[in-house]
């Protein structure tokens, strides 16, 4: 069995599809600039982790 690898080691291509895919869900999920913002960031980080999951590493 392989383990698996953390993310930072994934390609710099995957990682930049990561912070385009960060961004969207933060703005889904209501980010705004605003000092109210009420993002729940911990949901947030349940989507990161399924997403580098999918990809196949480990996050964070």
């Amino acid at each position: 069995m392989s383990e698996v690898q953390h993310f930072t080691h994934a390609p710099e291509t995957l990682k930049q599809e990561y912070v385009k895919f960060l961004d969207k869900t933060a703005i889904e999920m209501g980010r705004t600039n605003s000092p109210s913002d009420r993002v729940d960031w911990s949901a947030v980080n349940d989507k990161m982790v399924e997403w580098w999951k999918e990809k196949g590493y480990v996050f964070p």
